[in-house]
């Protein structure tokens, strides 16, 4: 029987990261790097690659820049196993620059230009998926190919990092809402997380998945919530963990794991990505 498929719905930019044992202060002199790397940026290509390292197929649908960064993060992807024919290349790329001195800090961020919306087949883009992950980046534009999965039966994954104007509408056709701690304090801004889960729940998702950094992740489906402290590890860069943990949700959930073990899973495979420089380089 062949290994389910993952479809992630987004846009992909460049990680480019580098180590400085000791960061300069201001004015400072240059430091010198003690490594440099580059790949896909967190979000919903690392999500895929998680998924794929545990046993899923994957495809993606979305656009990344139309430059050499462009080009270089689709050949990664590519390369990865990552199925990139639905990928379109238009604007410009958004460039993080990470320097990391142990605690995976985002320093510099150029968003770059989306371009003008890419229309692409949505039917193609879900034929055969087991999961839809969607990177929450452009709701509105988003919000068609979530309600053709849901009406399909398709799982749909949303990450919600940040809150954008058709965020509300996307979490309505969701399955599994997946939000940092940050995004679910602006959605349910009073009470405990156990009232914020409940709060959120009455969107739509079925479930709900609060990630909590350091101190693991929250979850709730129907009347059961999950507590799951965060796995020890050497942690050199936590930049991106978080991707890593939406991906590796999603191969749990479909290989029928229990809502408790697919964050216990999820957990255990965003802590083994904090061990080398980015996430993409870390999963084993």
């Amino acid at each position: 029987m062949q290994a389910p498929i993952v479809v992630g719905l987004g846009r992909v930019g460049v990680a480019i990261s580098g180590l400085a044992p000791n960061l300069p202060a201001d004015g400072g002199p240059p430091a010198e790097l003690a490594a440099l790397a580059s790949a896909p940026a967190p979000g919903v290509a690392v999500a895929l690659r998680a998924a794929l390292r545990l046993g899923c197929r994957a495809r993606i649908a979305g656009t990344h820049g139309a430059d050499l960064l462009g080009a270089l993060v689709r050949s990664a992807m590519r390369e990865a196993g990552i199925d990139t024919e639905l990928l379109r290349a238009v604007g410009t790329s958004a460039c993080e620059l990470v320097t990391v001195a142990g605690d995976g800090t985002l320093r510099t961020r150029y968003a770059g230009d989306v371009g003008e919306p890419v229309a692409f087949d949505t039917a193609a883009a879900i034929s055969g998926a087991a999961a839809l992950l969607i990177d929450g980046t452009t709701p509105v534009e988003q919000l068609r190919t979530a309600e053709l999965a849901r009406t399909a039966k398709v799982p749909v994954i949303l990450d919600v990092g940040e809150l954008r104007d058709g965020t509300s509408e996307l979490l309505a056709v969701t399955n599994v809402a997946i939000m940092s701690e940050r995004a679910a304090s602006e959605l349910a801004p009073r009470g405990e997380r156990t009232d914020a889960l409940e709060e959120i729940l009455n969107l739509g998702p079925r479930a709900v998945v609060i990630t909590l950094g350091e101190k693991g992740a929250i979850g709730r489906h129907g009347e059961q919530i999950v507590r799951c402290p965060a796995f020890p590890s050497d942690v050199l860069d936590a930049y991106g963990a978080g991707s890593v943990f939406h991906g590796a949700f999603a191969a749990a959930l479909l290989s029928e794991l229990p809502f408790a073990r697919c964050i216990e899973l999820a957990a255990a495979a965003a802590s083994l990505s904090l061990r080398e420089l980015g996430p993409w380089q870390a999963m084993p």
